[in-house]
């Protein structure tokens, strides 16, 4: 669950399916990834990060002693963090009163893509669902998110991927 938690250490592999996928998938596949990138800029940048600090909701792992928390042991570059055993520890409370618990980015992003893939390629899409699925609940697992930070998410990971692709239709038209 760490290492699929653990996004920025996929973005090698992302980087080359993203590029292999514009150069072999024609102008379908070409509009999709600009769906793509903009469905997870805007869910990202805009949604995600304008909710987390509004909201401030406090992460588990930084409000109660009893949250188990796994990472990915430290690496460089990111993508060999992948090659690193798992580290669990008990949480540490800081104390902190507010947070970036809500909404997980990681939610958002994963269900904004499986949306805008699904929309072009229902198979891949529903692989897409899978992971994202793996995603969330990994988040959950990982001591990152409370369990009510994930099903918003998902929903504003499908709404965004909705409208994009909406929005990139009518302007097709």
């Amino acid at each position: 669950m760490p290492a699929i938690s653990a996004i920025e250490a996929w973005i090698p592999l992302i980087a080359i399916a993203v590029l292999w996928t514009a150069r072999k998938g024609g102008k379908r596949a070409r509009v999709m990834l600009l769906c793509l990138g903009i469905a997870v800029g805007i869910g990202d940048g805009v949604i995600s990060n304008t909710l987390k600090k509004t909201i401030g909701r406090v992460r588990p792992r930084d409000a109660l002693q009893s949250v188990t928390v796994r990472d990915l042991g430290p690496a460089s570059p990111a993508f060999m963090r992948l090659f690193e055993p798992v580290v669990v520890k008990p949480s540490e409370p800081n104390g902190e009163t507010r947070g970036k618990s809500f909404p997980s980015s990681h939610t958002v992003n994963m269900f904004a893509a499986a949306t805008v893939i699904a929309c072009f390629y229902c198979r891949a899409g529903l692989l897409m669902y899978l992971l994202a699925t793996a995603v969330a609940y990994s988040r959950v697992y990982c001591g990152a998110h409370w369990p009510s930070d994930i099903p918003p998410s998902m929903a504003l990971g499908v709404l965004v991927g909705l409208t994009v692709v909406a929005v990139s239709l009518r302007c097709r038209a």
